[in-house]
């Protein structure tokens, strides 16, 4: 039961919390603390000295019924406390062989999730004797064949059980499907960017010295126009 393993945490979260407080006070001033709880003490049993004795008689029952109740009640719940369960495996020759409830619960949601409309998958498993019971809890998409995923979650689940596991199933498996939304990743499409544009930088312009630059063509002058028509 998961709420005995929440429960025994949160009374031993609260006691180690209760005790921390309690011996630090008491180890850093412990005239204080020892001095209070005795006064403390002390008032209480004027006070209950006082009160009439078949009303404290009364009170005491009272308390220590409620007590005990709620311990024997912690006791029980540990010592019953749920162990894993070991699920025999038939086919195995010269030897005994065991597999844990949980590994066949794994195996199976390992499984079955993989199948077309299937968005989630419970199984559960239970001891009834040598064989097994197997229950199925599948929600599948909205659109899908719900009698064929049916056929498929029920024939893997025997194929599993019986071929991979060993295991004899009592009876026929149980499949309960729910149609829901398809959520999580299998509705998410994922976009493949383009790929993108990479424009290579301009090259910078190359610095050419003075003395490199060509030499301007000569000008023409008047002189050699005169020669020219003579």
């Amino acid at each position: 039961m998961k709420w005995v393993n929440t429960f025994n945490r949160i009374v031993v979260v609260i006691s180690c919390l209760v005790l921390i407080v309690a011996l630090t006070a008491l180890f850093l001033l412990p005239q204080t603390v020892l001095l209070s709880l005795g006064q403390w003490m002390l008032d209480w049993g004027i006070y209950i000295q006082d009160l009439d004795p078949w009303a404290r008689f009364g009170i005491g029952i009272a308390l220590a019924l409620v007590v005990d109740v709620i311990l024997v009640i912690f006791i029980v719940l540990q010592i019953l406390r749920p162990r894993s369960r070991f699920l025999r495996v038939q086919k195995v020759a010269g030897g005994t062989a065991n597999i844990n409830t949980k590994s066949v619960i794994e195996l199976l949601q390992y499984r079955l999730d993989p199948l077309p409309g299937v968005i989630k998958i419970t199984p559960t498993i239970k001891a009834k004797g040598n064989r097994v019971t197997a229950r199925v809890d599948a929600g599948v998409a909205r659109g899908t064949n719900v009698p064929q995923v049916a056929n498929q979650l029920i024939n893997l689940i025997q194929t599993v059980l019986t071929e991979e596991m060993g295991l004899q199933i009592a009876g026929q498996p149980e499949v309960q499907v729910t149609v829901a939304r398809q959520t999580g990743s299998r509705t998410e499409t994922t976009l493949t960017p383009p790929p993108a544009i990479v424009v290579a930088p301009p090259e910078p312009f190359a610095e050419v010295a003075e003395d490199e630059l060509p030499a301007p063509p000569p000008l023409e002058t008047g002189d050699d126009e005169e020669s020219g028509a003579a």
